[in-house]
């Protein structure tokens, strides 16, 4: 076999000789491959090869080029959407349960347009598009041109898979259905999730057929579009909440942010209020459809918005399983509260010998006041709790992010019945919710808080109150119906002597001693 010397030497006498011929080969590829590159460069770019694209006009349901400038919307030609919106309106007033925070946004004269950052990333040119996009596969166009759904006793829905049109100033919103033999119907339906209230502004839905004139689209989008109202009783924290952002949750989160708002009968103050949650909603600008002067093109538009019950999700009504826990979650992670698994302020210190259950005391400003608070105060404090007393009037003028992270910090929140206590979705898992129920309104109680509350992973104490806790009795006296018999006062004259007897007349005299039991209960739920 030889030495290894010898081995070395043959190896080193074949890696010269490879060298030699190697390098010319070498020096001969690289110059083949250059004049390869070149030449293919030069085929590549053609005459025309720096022209751009130019803008796609779509007219019907069918893609053709057009010149330049006729081009689609561009960022400078979207500034001027929304003008002539009353922009300093002031909200419907509501007679006791408004809890309005005024949040001051840079210019309170532009349009609410969600988070800036991310809207610059993801809307380029205003979401047009050009010809060759991919195709839209989020839904897929009904073998009928029935679009609408007006079965449901709480609200109206419309979808409208394919091409869909919207003309904001008609309030119309217009589908060109991919048949030809489609013979045109027509909807109207208040966008809101109460359809019965005769204020909500109502909404066009149209299903043309092959002799209806199709608007040429001005602004064509990729993503899919809801349309839905403001108003109605809104203005009302309560109704805010279980009207239009637990709905609109419903509706809108499947959608991941990749959806774009279109609203009617626009109030600037709720943008204000929540632009925290409408930011985590929806990543594109958000549309007055009343002084919209656009006809924009969407694959995809939902006209309304699906709601399940007052203040609540049914798991089973939802494709995606939602929940009001999972509701819950997302507020606090819109508000960048703490995670779900971060247990109650109590409970995360309770190494600290000195630490206290905290509860937040929320009094109202008008009716069903605590008008023994200070009183109530001091009880609270004898059963061991740290008290975060908290005005209806001061949380109207603090922003609601704040007033996030204050309720976070407690343990439980405690109030008479009323709108207030919507402000628990700020809690925490396993966060206690102390509902003081005033006389005669003993039958809205669990519907209103108590079960929205258990489905929300909370727990809830309810205590009622007695007549002696209540004004109503020094203003009627024991003989009379309103505390003899409060049920045949709401036979006899249904809500609307409810609100005005034991909502609008009723402050409460609260008995610590009667209502110590339901505070040691609630004790033991934070222990």
């Amino acid at each position: 076999m030889g030495s290894p010397k010898a081995a070395r030497s043959k190896a080193g006498q074949g890696g010269i000789w490879r060298r030699r011929i190697g390098a010319p080969f070498a020096v001969v590829l690289v110059a083949a491959v250059l004049v390869l590159v070149v030449f293919t460069g030069q085929f590549a770019q053609g005459p025309d090869a720096s022209s751009r694209f130019t803008s796609v006009h779509v007219e019907d349901s069918t893609l053709r080029r057009v010149p330049t400038d006729q081009g689609l919307e561009t960022p400078d030609s979207s500034k001027q959407e929304g003008e002539g919106s009353d922009r300093n309106a002031e909200p419907d007033e509501s007679p006791d349960e408004a809890i309005i925070e005024q949040q001051q946004l840079p210019d309170e004269t532009t349009e609410y347009s969600g988070k800036e950052s991310a809207l610059q990333v993801q809307e380029g040119e205003e979401g047009t598009v050009e010809a060759g996009s991919a195709p839209y596969t989020k839904c897929t166009p009904p073998s009928s041109t029935t679009v609408c759904d007006l079965s449901n006793p709480r609200f109206d829905i419309c979808e409208l898979c394919g091409d869909a049109r919207t003309i904001g100033q008609s309030s119309t919103v217009m589908y060109v259905p991919h048949t030809e033999t489609s013979d045109g119907e027509e909807w109207s339906i208040r966008a809101q999730s109460r359809k019965n209230l005769p204020w909500i502004k109502k909404v066009t839905v149209k299903s043309l057929n092959t002799s209806h004139a199709v608007p040429s689209c001005t602004s064509k989008h990729a993503m899919p579009a809801i349309v839905f109202a403001l108003g109605g009783l809104t203005s009302n924290v309560w109704h805010d909440f279980s009207d239009v952002l637990v709905p609109l949750f419903l509706t809108a989160r499947e959608f991941d942010g990749d959806v774009q708002f279109l609203i009617t009968n626009n109030q600037p103050w709720f943008s204000k209020k929540y632009v925290t949650l409408l930011s985590n909603l929806t990543r594109h600008k958000i549309i007055d459809f009343d002084s919209d002067d656009q006809v924009r093109c969407y694959p995809h538009v939902i006209v309304g918005l699906k709601s399940h019950r007052d203040l609540g999700i049914y798991p089973n009504l939802s494709p995606q399983n939602y929940t009001l826990m999972d509701f819950r979650l997302f507020v606090r992670e819109a508000y960048g509260l703490p995670v779900a698994r971060v247990g109650i302020p109590y409970r995360a210190d309770r190494d600290d010998p000195d630490k206290k259950p905290r509860v937040m005391l929320i009094d109202r400003a008008k009716t069903r006041r605590f008008v023994n608070a200070a009183y109530v105060i001091q009880g609270l404090e004898w059963f061991g709790f740290e008290v975060v007393k908290v005005d209806q009037n001061k949380t109207d003028s603090s922003s609601l992010d704040e007033f996030a992270r204050l309720v976070d910090s407690c343990d439980a929140i405690m109030g008479a019945h009323g709108a207030d206590l919507t402000n628990m979705v700020f809690l925490r898992s396993g966060a206690v919710v102390v509902h003081v129920v005033p006389y005669g309104v003993e039958f809205m109680a669990n519907a209103s808080y108590g079960a929205p509350a258990q489905d929300m992973g909370l727990l809830h104490v309810e205590y009622s109150i007695s007549p002696e806790e209540s004004t109503l009795l020094e203003k009627y006296g024991w003989n009379h119906t309103v505390i003899k018999d409060p049920e045949a006062i709401r036979s006899s004259g249904g809500w609307e002597k409810v609100g005005e007897v034991y909502m609008s007349e009723q402050d409460i005299v609260l008995n610590m001693t009667r209502f110590g039991p339901t505070l040691l209960k609630a004790i033991d739920f934070i222990m």
